[in-house]
């Protein structure tokens, strides 16, 4: 949302020109009417351009901090060189990214990190986080004290975040879907999921939940893996040996590995296809070997360049973009495309 004077005024019920002497401090501004506006500029943080410039005399380059999430190196890679091309190839010089990288997904490590990039000076935050209302929560309060935040992949859909830029997980779910229904139609499928507190995950779930009932109505069964090795490796295991049914995998979270080494475990006696997302290394190896089928895919790198290019033109001339959310390219990954 762009909070501009026009818009405040609206919420005031007053003209554009009462709003400009309340902002510049000048007279002539019923006392309760001046009470009212300041109060939604002190809310929304609002500065005029030639305010936002002052702010900016003298303090050099633009601090961007970004949050990096506990997630495997091959994403924080993509990641990082998403951040490398935002700085040296997008001609983004009067900026500067400062990284931090979570160790775990607990909100404390979330919160101490944002901690840390306020005492460093941030003037804008890029994260990926979960959709919680503690998450939320945080997001408002640095949006309320002047600091825009942009979310990354996983959107914290409640929040006063700028920004959210990431793939269409429904329609990435939906496709995942489509490419596994003509193998199980008529058997049963497994749903792997991470950690439904990242909107990434549940959404994903969602879209090939809803397409696949469209197509069909077989027996689906969802685990939550939290994307940990163990517990996909184990939740696989049990539902090959348990369901002769089976026919189909839909790993919507990135530990395939667990489900690979679990299958070859297993050693059911039928094929289970699986779809999964990313083309991560081992992804790719698996789909080299003909154990997966499909990939559907996501340009990380692409997602966070973009991130650092909408914060930047904010931060310079303050104003919101005209939309709220942007979605990356979705590339369908198989065999022959390697």
């Amino acid at each position: 949302m762009k909070v501009t004077a026009q818009w405040i005024a609206e919420q005031c019920g007053v003209s554009r020109g009462t709003v400009d002497r309340v902002v510049n401090g000048r007279p002539n501004v019923a006392p309760e009417v001046r009470e009212r506006v300041q109060k939604i500029i002190s809310e929304y943080g609002y500065k005029t351009p030639s305010q936002r410039q002052a702010a900016r005399a003298g303090h050099g380059a633009f601090r961007i901090g970004v949050i990096l999430p506990s997630w495997d190196a091959f994403f924080i890679r993509r990641m990082r060189e998403g951040i490398r091309v935002a700085v040296h190839n997008r001609g983004l010089n009067d900026v500067n990214v400062l990284v931090e990288e979570l160790k775990n997904r607990s909100h404390r490590a979330y919160f101490e990190a944002i901690g840390r990039m306020e005492e460093r000076g941030i003037d804008g935050l890029i994260v990926t986080a979960p959709d919680t209302v503690a998450m939320s929560e945080e997001i408002d309060r640095l949006v309320a004290i002047g600091i825009p935040v942009v979310t990354c992949d996983s959107d914290v859909r409640q929040s006063r975040r700028l920004y959210h830029i990431g793939q269409n997980m429904v329609k990435s779910g939906r496709i995942a879907a489509g490419l596994l229904a003509p193998y199980v139609e008529g058997q049963d499928v497994l749903v792997v999921t991470g950690n439904r507190e990242f909107t990434a995950h549940g959404l994903r779930v969602r879209g090939f939940l809803d397409r696949l009932h469209e197509i069909f109505d077989d027996n689906v069964n969802v685990i939550e893996s939290v994307e940990q090795y163990e517990l996909t490796y184990d939740g696989v295991l049990q539902q090959v040996r348990q369901n002769p049914r089976l026919r189909g995998i839909y790993m919507a979270n990135e530990s395939v590995r667990g489900c690979m080494d679990a299958l070859e475990r297993a050693k059911p006696n039928r094929r289970i296809h699986v779809v999964c997302h990313d083309l991560t290394p081992h992804a790719r190896q698996y789909l080299e070997d003909g154990r997966l089928d499909f990939i559907v895919d996501q340009d990380f790198s692409a997602q966070t360049t973009r991130a650092i290019e909408v914060l930047a033109h904010t931060l310079r001339t303050g104003e919101s973009p005209r939309q709220s959310i942007e979605y990356i390219h979705t590339s369908i990954i198989t065999r022959e495309l390697l």
